[in-house]
């Protein structure tokens, strides 16, 4: 036998090896178990040849996912902006890929598969602050022999939310969650909801600053500028309100307290130095406040809380209230060689010198002049014998102890009116920014 024959035998082999190849059936997937039981039966005729990615449904047919949530907990962060809903996530929709004959498979009428083995809605969160889709831990679905899938992945939204501080610490928020198919429109994938579920679940955690007062679904189409489709949507509503008891101890009733302490640096006498103490003190209990307001309120380009600007004006008021003080101890300390202005004096010592509460200094000024010493008589009297009249004129110079008292009596006065005026001036600012 020659090369060439040779050549041609194995020609003739390897083109027999290729066709028998051809003609021979390959058994696709794994080698069943010795010990499979019905549901290893089930699951590897429906998931054998399963497409995940694919749509379960004809092109032209709508694929309906009812959606529903059990809030367990929320959380408020005000300096990021966001609200966090811990809930389950309720959804089931019908898959046409996944039904099968209960008979077939020794009466299976349910069956348990991982999520990620089969098609799920591309439900996201419109308005995410994180992630944007809606389930974020590995849970199973529930497929019935009808080709029903109920999932209920345990989840948490965190949506971006426009706090109104205003009204703080007795605000309350509205938050939405909008919810909605990524890149599926109404045509393919539509979304509806069961506006009476009830939303709070049996396992609700109460937080220990919020409460949920309304929980409500709003459904609507939205039509984008690009498409001629309609891309249905799910807005669930949150309105929260906060919970203040401890904040009206730690905020609202200090402000009485320095309110207090501002009218009583009124009631200490002229000459008293505490009153710039009790000030200064006062100063520093609002501006302590202050800083506690940055380290609990974020720094607001709009809305600015009613409660800080009422610490904000008080702190004003106090910075005004020691300049009354220095300006009232300087008036009744210093000697004062002029006296007060005789219409002044006039005004104090008459009834509205006794409206503001100077009688006891009215009377002391009486006592004084009428202590007026046989030395005093000889320098300062000057007596005008008129030939036409029986009556004799004495013109008396005051001294400057009388000069010291009248300029002290003026600087209560100036105390008793401010304290009417400051006392008006928070009355005003409480009722401003009264919530």
């Amino acid at each position: 036998m020659n090369i060439s024959s040779l050549i041609s035998f194995f020609v003739f082999l390897i083109f027999l090896h290729l066709s028998s190849t051809a003609f021979m059936t390959t058994k696709i997937g794994p080698k069943p178990l010795w010990n499979a039981t019905s549901t290893d039966k089930l699951r590897q005729d429906l998931l054998l040849n399963y497409d995940k990615f694919a749509r379960p449904s004809q092109h032209t047919n709508v694929t309906t996912v009812k959606f529903e949530v059990d809030v367990k907990h929320v959380e408020v962060n005000e300096f990021k902006s966001t609200m966090t809903l811990f809930v389950w996530a309720k959804m089931h929709w019908n898959d046409d890929k996944l039904k099968w004959n209960e008979s077939d498979y020794d009466g299976i009428d349910s069956l348990n598969i991982a999520a990620h083995e089969i098609w799920q809605p591309d439900l996201s969160i419109y308005n995410s602050a994180g992630s944007v889709g809606i389930a974020q831990y590995s849970t199973h679905c529930v497929v019935e022999s009808s080709g029903t899938v109920f999932w209920v992945p345990s989840t948490q939204f965190t949506v971006l939310c426009s706090f109104n501080l205003l009204y703080w610490p007795f605000d309350k928020q509205n938050c939405s969650v909008l919810i909605g198919s990524w890149t599926y429109h109404g045509n393919h994938v539509d979304i509806t909801v069961d506006k009476d579920h009830s939303v709070m679940s049996n396992l609700h955690v109460n937080s220990t600053e919020w409460v949920i007062t309304s929980l409500k679904y709003f459904r609507e189409a939205v039509y984008y500028p690009c498409c001629e489709e309609p891309y249905p949507t799910i807005t669930l509503t949150v309105l929260l309100q906060r919970l203040s008891p401890s904040y009206k101890a730690l905020i609202i009733t200090p402000s009485f307290v320095i309110i207090v302490l501002t009218l009583l640096s009124f009631w200490l006498p002229p000459q008293s130095g505490e009153k710039i103490l009790l000030n200064g003190v006062t100063a520093l209990i609002i501006t302590a406040f202050m800083m506690y307001f940055t380290q609990k309120i974020p720094a607001m380009g709009t809305h600015t809380p009613l409660i800080v600007l009422f610490y904000t004006s008080s702190l004003y008021v106090i910075c005004f209230s020691l300049i009354n003080s220095v300006v009232v101890i300087w008036m009744s300390r210093t000697p004062h060689a002029k006296p007060v202005p005789w219409f002044i004096k006039n005004l104090l010592l008459g009834k509205f010198g006794n409206w503001i509460g100077l009688s006891n200094y009215v009377n002391q000024n009486s006592v004084n002049i009428q202590r007026v010493t046989a030395e005093e008589m000889r320098d300062h009297q000057v007596t005008d014998f008129d030939d036409q009249s029986d009556d004799k004129h004495f013109i008396r110079a005051s001294s400057p102890v009388n000069h010291q008292q009248d300029w002290i009596m003026l600087a209560v006065a100036i105390d008793r009116l401010s304290f009417i005026f400051y006392s008006l001036l928070f009355a005003i600012l409480a009722i401003t920014y009264s919530i």
